[in-house]
């Protein structure tokens, strides 16, 4: 049975630029129209089941507390319907519900009788509810006199007070000290365990992955993702990232994405420019350039049209055509008509067009900015082929042709066999947990993460430990441009709630200034892994710290790897502190 079922919800409301412009429609019965429609919700459906705790992430504006109006009762649809099965209580904003000028004692009864509970009741309550708020003589003053603090003790006391099956709490509990905020996170766990249904708006991921049994992710007005919570949370942190880097880098135009964790470059055609057979105009050579793309310098082939540029490969098993084609931005507004790119393979006296794209930037605006594409070249296995990059003119007028293959690679998927023997009493459900990770990547690429190993003391690769044991955590990284101060790499490792332990090389004091582009670096993090059975999860991270409040994310990658621990001997919680018992005879 579900407590809540949302079917294709929507709700709109109606801008005005001015009040003369809502006076004027208002008038004119519709006639004239001064508004435009804003959608804070659309196309929202999705099922809560009874007992269960759901959380709901989302930026400012996403239309969070919109949804909990609507369900508490506040606010109406625009369109679609839902159902509730059950009495709700709900703390939506500070203060509502309450009023100002009512002491604390009037409003408790003047809630408690709103949601139906007799005087008696409310009696039988009042004690509770005043000591859990800890308001004391304060319970007879205006409530215009509480703190914000002070106002949400009060609320939160009467909402879990009054036998509600269904309590929705939007972000109330940010105001709370750190002594409140643990009291009330029992009484939830208490009212979980009731079989209460809980939904649970906030900004604090943690508590999201600690009480929550799913998550749903709003952006604007519409759900884009949904699932277990720790999966919910990951995407949060991508999506904030990228809104903060597209806010502070401008229009970011980059379309696909380069091979990353997973490919190990065989062949670089940037590097080896030079063993290359050319043709190309004498007075426009083709040469090796650098540019930026999303803050990140990476090299490109300027190869201004026509051009042929001709390299001889030994293609291996599994191996892959990774490149980018683009346009450089200056020529975008004025090349006359566009440049056709074609990549052709010579092997065995054949021919063989396997790629072939016309971009117009002054035509299309899709066809600006850079392009990755990654072509299989398994038919070729095995071979030493030639393989060409033509730049021809899609038209007669070739100025502006200022044409150039990107970041071009023969890469080869990397496969990983443990040679560790896994632990014989894992469940085939487990097994899919370790091997079928969904990591979660994002930063700015100034330097990125390119391999992160997890290893037992003797430095083998490993997956399972026992609780006590020694794991050895290396994590790889390559810079894109010269890094002088405050790089910071930063290991954490948490389990499917919570973040259990995390350092970085800043807190540890290892000086890590002074780093040079196209270098790679190995920061290696041992630990003693004292920690109960279970699956666990590894984060890495790469930053910059400037202050802080303000880090650089250069990549950053959740859920990187998981592993298991068994331990011996029974405990309760994560962390083991290893006590030691004695009976003190009297």
């Amino acid at each position: 049975m579900n407590a809540i079922a949302v079917h294709n919800l929507g709700k709109k409301f109606k801008l005005f630029t001015s009040p003369s412009g809502r006076f004027l429609e208002y008038i004119s019965v519709g006639k004239v129209k001064r508004h435009t429609d804003f959608w804070a919700l659309k196309d929202l459906s999705f099922d809560i089941p009874t007992g269960t705790t759901l959380g709901i992430l989302g930026q400012n504006g996403s239309g969070k507390s919109t949804l909990l109006s609507i369900l508490a009762g506040v606010l109406y649809p625009s369109e679609g319907s839902f159902e509730i099965n059950g009495k709700v209580s709900a703390i939506l904003e500070l203060g509502s519900g309450f009023h100002p000028e009512f002491s604390g004692r009037d409003n408790v009864y003047m809630y408690g009788s709103i949601m139906g509970l007799s005087k008696q009741q409310i009696d039988d309550r009042f004690e509770e509810i005043v000591q859990f708020s800890e308001l004391g003589d304060f319970i007879d003053q205006p409530l215009r006199t509480y703190s914000s603090g002070m106002t949400v003790r009060l609320a939160f006391s009467v909402a879990v007070h009054v036998d509600a099956d269904l309590l929705i709490v939007d972000e109330a509990l940010a105001v709370g000290d750190a002594i409140f905020q643990h009291r009330c996170f029992r009484k939830i766990r208490e009212m979980q365990a009731d079989g209460k249904t809980i939904l649970y708006v906030g900004h604090d991921t943690e508590a999201v992955r600690n009480i929550c049994t799913s998550a749903l992710l709003l952006d604007g007005g519409r759900i884009i993702e949904r699932g277990d919570p720790n999966y919910v949370v990951n995407k949060y942190y991508a999506l904030i990232t990228d809104r903060e880097r597209a806010y502070t880098e401008g229009n970011l135009i980059e379309h696909g994405k380069v091979p990353g964790e997973g490919y190990e470059p065989v062949f670089d055609f940037i590097q080896n420019l030079n063993t290359a057979k050319i043709v190309c105009p004498p007075e426009i050579p083709v040469k090796e350039q650098t540019i930026e793309v999303n803050s990140t310098p990476r090299k490109v082939i300027f190869a201004h049209a026509p051009s042929e540029i001709t390299y001889s490969v030994n293609i291996e098993r599994g191996s892959s055509l990774a490149f980018a084609i683009g346009i450089m931005p200056g020529a975008w507004d004025k090349i006359p008509q566009g440049v056709k790119f074609d990549i052709e393979i010579l092997c065995d006296g054949n021919t063989e067009n396997i790629f072939s794209r016309v971009l117009q930037p002054k035509r299309n605006v899709g066809d600006r900015g850079w392009h990755n594409f990654m072509i299989p070249l398994e038919q070729f296995s095995g071979k030493t082929v030639s393989v060409v990059f033509h730049t021809t003119g899609s038209g007669d007028d070739l100025s502006y042709g200022w044409s150039a293959w990107g970041w071009a690679k023969i890469v080869k998927k990397e496969v990983i066999i443990n040679s560790e023997k896994i632990n014989t009493t894992f469940s085939e459900n487990k097994l899919s947990e370790v091997f079928t990770s969904c990591e979660e990547r994002f930063g700015n690429k100034r330097g990125e993460i390119t391999r992160v190993e997890l290893m037992d003391e003797n430095l083998n690769r490993k997956n399972c430990f026992n609780s006590g044991d020694i794991a050895i955590v290396r994590i790889h990284f390559l810079l894109h441009e010269d890094i002088k101060e405050n790089l910071t790499i930063g290991c954490t490792f948490k389990n499917k709630f919570c973040d259990i332990y995390g350092t970085n090389t800043k807190w540890q004091r290892l000086d890590m200034s002074n780093k040079k582009r196209d270098r790679y670096y190995i920061v290696e993090f041992s630990q003693s892994l004292k920690i109960n059975s279970g699956m666990y999860a590894i984060n890495a991270g790469l930053v910059i710290v400037h202050s802080n409040n303000e880090i650089e994310v250069l990549d950053r990658r959740y859920d990187c790897l998981f592993f298991r621990v068994e331990k011996r001997d029974p405990m309760v919680g994560i962390i083991d502190l290893q006590s030691s018992l004695k009976e003190i005879q009297i």
